[in-house]
């Protein structure tokens, strides 16, 4: 319906105009009963179709064009805050640099968030946009993986070189890892040390380890065409990786440099998720569930005794396979609950993980994860859910079941743009959605950041965190990588300071510390970010 010429009174209503008449029916002051709502707005279209055209001059088109962006611009997530002074000044030159990349892309077409992270991470670190955000301090990482959270380069380079570890191929090609004193007849296990030594150089081995233990090629387009290619090799490399640093004096060595990593890039907390696979010694004895998670916990707590000051903790949200039965379902929410009450300042809660398209929905578990809020033990659950690109399937109906059950946050979240009430109920519920921009694009979700959904989410100021995933896969460090990629493209030519602001203030409100504890993390935070923004003056 076409309101802006002379049309027959009796035209059938389109939704779009609809839509423009409920707005119109506004406007006039009009009230429309539920009842009458239709015959209402037949009304105002009669009224309009026999008016004369709507005409706007050109003062009135620029005076709205100007009110409309100035309320899109308040409405980008952080906007509706104040900069001091100081945070002015640092905002400037932030924004100097922002537009000058933005601008140079905009021109050359050479973007880095368009292209898959593995093959643009140098163009990345030469921006001073980055530079910029590596130095800025961002509060929490609330979603990480335990065994894929340090930079590849380290574990080769370190874990690898130890005795005692060996390798083999499976009769399907797959790499197997593991320390061992005595190796079984399983495989044909050789010393890595051995195996390592045959090759023409140590750089020559050390590459081919990295691409079997990681994501990272030359050429991901074409090493992972779709989203089941990079799904099969993700796995095959955490399970050989696993092999690795389940070994306790490595996963010990490999936590505590987790934890520095993240320190060194200005990030003061981490939540990470695991599935608890037991850890175990040089003579093959298993580590009992409980016994891993107290190594965790005591390595946390030495990181931070040896870090006063720069380092304020990290909890544990255990997250065993969402591929498996409804028995051993039962098995591990009991697992859950038994945790949480052993070590209650330190197990945050419950998910569940693995590729989500290939996965039992969360409702075929419903019975098993009630029980989790049931008793006096109660266990918060951060699940993954519509970390996919279909719509109208199990998987992304997920959301709606984890927002039924309550969810603290939920992991990734992807589809949340098709679920309108899915999205009006987070939103409602303060639930944020854990978006990890890399990870979503190196796993084929979406090749262009700048076509995330999240992008959306921002330009409304819905409440989102900002994490890394599984940087260890796919050759990032830290967090910066994704606070970078999430400034450039999911925030947009006008995210500013206030949007960065935000995202850290976001990850330490929607972590899973009691008040108090996130107020002193806040604190922390907050004597940080002062001294980084008087940097600038």
């Amino acid at each position: 319906m076409n309101l802006v010429s002379d049309r027959p009174a009796y035209c059938l209503l389109t939704v779009s105009a609809v839509v423009s008449l409920e707005r119109r029916v506004v406007t006039m002051g009009i009230r429309c009963g539920l009842r009458t709502h239709v015959l209402c707005l037949a009304t105002v279209a009669l009224t309009w179709a026999s008016s004369p055209a709507y005409a706007i001059d050109n003062a009135t088109f620029w005076e709205q064009r100007t009110s409309i962006l100035q309320s899109e611009d308040t409405d980008i997530l952080g906007h509706n805050s104040k900069l001091t002074e100081a945070e002015m000044k640092a905002n400037a030159m932030l924004m100097t640099l922002k537009e000058k990349e933005m601008a140079d892309a905009f021109e050359n077409l050479n973007f880095p968030p368009a292209k898959n992270f593995m093959t643009v991470r140098e163009e990345i670190e030469a921006s001073n946009v980055f530079q910029f955000i590596s130095d800025m301090p961002k509060g929490a990482a609330l979603h990480m993986h335990s065994s894929s959270m340090v930079s590849m380069s380290w574990v080769i380079e370190e874990i690898t070189y130890w005795p005692n570890l060996y390798m083999c191929y499976t009769n399907n090609g797959k790499l197997k890892m593991k320390f061992t004193e005595a190796p079984d007849t399983s495989c044909a296990w050789q010393l890595v040390s051995e195996v390592r030594a045959t090759y023409p150089t140590e750089d020559d081995f050390n590459r081919e380890l990295t691409e079997k233990l990681s994501l990272w090629t030359d050429d991901p387009d074409e090493a992972y065409p779709d989203i089941s290619s990079a799904w099969d090799a993700f796995e095959d490399a955490l399970s050989a990786q696993k092999g690795i640093v389940l070994y306790r004096p490595a996963y010990e060595s490999y936590l505590y440099q987790a934890l520095k990593e993240f320190m060194e890039d200005n990030v003061l907390y981490l939540e990470f998720r695991g599935t608890l696979t037991p850890m175990y010694e040089l003579n093959g004895t298993h580590l009992s569930l409980e016994a891993t998670v107290a190594i965790y916990r005591d390595t946390v707590q030495r990181f931070v005794q040896d870090h006063p000051g720069s380092f304020y903790g990290a909890r544990f949200i255990f997250a065993p396979s969402r591929d498996t039965s409804l028995d051993k379902m039962w098995e591990n929410v009991a697992s859950a609950r038994h945790l949480k009450e052993l070590f209650p300042d330190f197990v945050a809660g419950f998910d569940l993980v693995g590729q989500e398209d290939k996965g039992v929905p969360l409702k075929d578990f419903l019975e098993p994860l009630l029980w989790l809020n049931e008793g006096v033990v109660s266990v918060p659950v951060f699940y993954h859910a519509g970390e996919t690109a279909w719509m109208g399937m199990s998987t992304d109906e997920n959301l709606i079941d984890a927002l039924l059950l309550n969810a603290t946050r939920i992991g990734h979240g992807y589809a949340i743009t098709k679920h309108p009430r899915a999205k009006a109920l987070a939103r409602d519920t303060q639930t944020p959605i854990e978006v990890c921009p890399v990870s979503n694009q190196v796993l084929k979700l979406v090749d262009d950041l700048r076509n995330h959904p999240a992008a959306g989410l921002v330009a409304e100021g819905f409440p989102i965190v900002v994490s890394s995933d599984d940087p260890g896969s796919w050759g990032a460090k830290g967090l910066s990588y994704d606070f970078y990629e999430a400034f450039m493209a999911l925030g947009g030519a006008k995210a500013d300071l206030r949007f960065l602001k935000q995202l850290a203030v976001n990850s330490m409100q929607y972590s899973s510390l009691e008040f108090n504890a996130k107020g002193e993390l806040i604190a922390l935070w907050l004597e940080k970010w002062n001294s980084f923004i008087s940097e600038f003056q």
